[in-house]
């Protein structure tokens, strides 16, 4: 007994912690993949809303005026030169110098640790040193708020332009969420107008100080024939008049007529990208722990984030990354910005792979010298080639199954222990035939069940062993038939409620109510059902009812939509109820179309004119458990009844989605914005459209 019993224990511990280890392995990968691909479609998603953002703003008629605006009244002053005062000239470039020697080179200097020079900064043109000293130097804002100058008070032709275009421009970058908005004129690469009125204004982008910086080379690529005129983006720089802070910037040049006049750009907010990559610093409550992270990495190897442990504890951070060989000065320069985008190496296997176009999970050094596991993949986005790489140190990561391990070693010992003074104690203490039966008791057959003890002798001994099998018989039969009982309880709770709520259900729990988040709702409201009411039979009625809501079901079967309920001329349904689903949006715009493709199909084969709406909302759902005679379970919340206001608000033959929808898809082609949709209870919901049938009919007929 207490050979056996100890070989038992040490498999069963065995092949417990190596399942417990493999599980968890896998949970770990699984989650660092899930928090990969959700922040690379948040970071494409957001620059490719920039983008188009960009495209609209470059071409509207307001930029188009306030360009040539800057521009005339630029020219217009450069053409009045010679009329100006040498006094007034000296003014301009006195005051101008004061200000960049006491604001902005100690300011420069700091960061560089070092001294920059006054001549290389200063502009050379007494029309640049005029508006810079109108609007910068003798702008009595502090540095950061200088847009709130509505115009210098000398009356100048650009003072006129600016007090008629600056407002406008200024609402357009808080609208947009650019840091600021420059204008360019295109034939000279003078910068003829910015919001925030740093040094780069009035400055020249072809031959002035800043002709190698990111936004020079922007303007460049906004210019080239080869980009067709779109909108184009600039991968991150260390940008000279923010102080030498990464900046990223998108731009589109301004045609008027045929004619390209200037360039229109954008400087991103870093902050508020680099917040969509970093849960705008709720690491721990997003799941990712004490170490997790998910970094940006640049060909260049350099960092395109903001490494979490530089916010949570910089100098910590950087000690330990100078211990893993990170050089002093660009600690140093780490430390004076604030920041480690442009700054922190990444060079891992993990990332080397990334930029070879290879996906996975890899267990490697991460840049602060820590063991660390890793999903990596490569992030490509209107040019930018970047990597992706979410990741945990191993000790956190896997924890668990070290706890794990010592839980088992200690249980181990304990039943050890306990296992021998047993076994001594049955054999110094009971006869052979006793211990028979006492091995029968704690020993199972093949099936799972109570094993039986031969019967030898009428004495007492072969009485127990008698009462013995026929008590073992009696549990076996009760256990199949609790067994047979708890499944079809199983399988009835599954007909009936989500996956979800029936394993809770099965397994005791007493729930009226549970919210499901991630899912996305589609209401569809059947249009020409009077037609057919009004012309056919009640049988036949019948028949074509169940023909309709068959299509829509089999379509909804066949892209992982479950259909809720239907009444009247609505039918409801919903993805990622029962079955988490990362494309959740995805498949039930795919359902739209397939269903409507189907019954348009049933339409033309009946001769009548039967169409479908379409409203589609994503968040998350109530699924309450009713009773009274109700069905088993109805669902409720904002996100039901946004898509009943959508699909109320939308055309016969159309798809109206919310702004939570649009975010999570992947291609949004074809939908175009429309008036905001009033709620009662929820307010004004963003929404976009799109004329379904049409071009899902001519796709379906290719």
């Amino acid at each position: 007994m207490l050979v056996t019993g100890l070989l038992c224990l040490g498999a069963g511990g065995l092949i417990g912690y190596q399942a417990g280890d493999q599980a968890l392995t896998q949970a770990v990968e699984q989650r660092l993949t899930a928090q990969r691909e959700m922040k690379r479609q948040r970071v494409e998603t957001y620059i490719e809303t920039r983008l188009r953002v960009t495209s609209a703003l470059g071409g509207a008629r307001e930029t188009i005026e306030a360009t040539q605006g800057f521009i005339a009244a630029i020219r217009e002053m450069k053409a009045a030169e010679a009329a100006v005062s040498p006094a007034a000239k000296q003014a301009d470039a006195s005051d101008l110098e004061t200000w960049y020697r006491k604001d902005l080179l100690p300011r420069l200097d700091r960061i560089t640790g070092g001294q920059q020079p006054l001549e290389g900064l200063f502009p050379s043109d007494p029309v640049s040193r005029r508006l810079q000293a109108d609007y910068i130097a003798r702008n009595p804002n502090p540095v950061g708020e200088k847009s709130k100058l509505g115009a210098a008070p000398g009356n100048s032709p650009y003072d006129t332009a600016h007090a008629r275009f600056h407002p406008m421009m200024q609402r357009m970058a808080d609208a947009v969420g650019f840091y600021d908005i420059n204008l360019i004129d295109a034939q000279t690469g003078e910068v003829v107008y910015t919001v925030a009125k740093e040094t780069d204004f009035a400055s020249n982008l072809y031959h002035g100080p800043y002709e190698q910086s990111g936004l020079a080379h922007l303007v460049q690529k906004a210019l080239d024939p080869r980009n067709g005129g779109g909108a184009v983006i600039e991968d991150y720089a260390a940008y000279e008049p923010s102080a030498f802070l990464p900046q990223l910037f998108v731009g589109i040049p301004i045609v008027v007529d045929g004619q390209t006049i200037g360039v229109f750009t954008g400087q991103i907010d870093v902050a508020t990208l680099n917040g969509l990559i970093n849960d705008e610093n709720q690491w721990r409550r997003t799941g990712q722990g004490e170490t997790g992270e998910v970094l940006l990495i640049g060909e260049d190897r350099l960092l395109r984030s903001q490494s979490r442990f530089m916010i949570e504890s910089p100098d910590k951070f950087l000690e330990q990354a100078e211990a893993n060989g990170l050089p002093a000065a660009t600690a140093g320069q780490i430390r004076n910005l604030g920041t480690t985008i442009l700054s922190m190496p990444v060079r891992t296997e993990a990332i080397e792979a990334a930029f070879h176009n290879k996906t996975g999970v890899a267990y490697d050094t991460d840049y602060r010298g820590m063991p660390a596991v890793a999903a990596y993949g490569p992030l490509e986005v209107a040019g930018l080639r970047w990597a992706i790489d979410a990741k945990q140190d191993i000790a956190e990561a896997f924890g668990p199954a070290a706890r794990l391990r010592r839980s088992l070693l200690t249980a181990a010992a304990a039943a050890a222990i306990g296992l021998t003074f047993a076994a001594v104690a049955c054999a110094a203490a009971f006869t052979r035939p006793l211990r028979r039966v006492l091995a029968g008791m704690k020993s199972v057959d093949a099936r799972g069940g109570l094993a039986r003890v031969p019967v030898e002798g009428d004495d007492e001994f072969g009485e127990l062993a008698r009462g013995y099998n026929t008590m073992a018989d009696t549990i076996d039969d009760r256990t199949r038939s609790l067994a047979a009982a708890d499944q079809e309880k199983a399988d009835l709770l599954r007909l009936i409620y989500p996956e979800a709520v029936a394993e809770k259900l099965r397994k005791g729990a007493e729930i009226t109510a549970e919210t499901v988040s991630n899912v996305t709702v589609a209401m569809v409201w059947i249009d020409g059902l009077d037609s057919i009411a009004s012309a056919l039979s009640v049988v036949e009625i019948r028949d074509r009812l169940n023909a309709l809501l068959s299509a829509l079901s089999t379509a909804a079967a066949a892209h992982g939509v479950e259909p809720v309920r239907s009444l009247g001329e609505s039918y409801i349904c919903v993805c990622g109820l029962s079955s988490p689903r990362l494309d959740h949006a995805a498949r039930t715009l795919a359902w739209a179309r397939a269903g409507s493709v189907a019954v348009e199909q049933l339409a033309k084969d009946w001769g009548a004119p039967i169409s479908l709406r379409f409203g589609i909302a994503s968040g998350e759902i109530d699924v309450l458990l009713l009773t009274h005679g109700h069905s088993a379970f109805d669902i409720w919340g904002r996100t039901l009844s946004v898509a009943r206001y959508l699909a109320v608000g939308t055309k016969p033959g159309s798809v109206k989605i919310d702004d939570t929808t649009y975010r999570l898809l992947s291609d949004v082609e074809g939908f175009e914005p429309c008036p905001a949709i009033e709620t009662p209870s929820w307010g004004a919901v963003a929404s976009w459209v799109r004329p379904a049938v049409e071009r899902d009919l001519a796709e379906a007929a290719q």
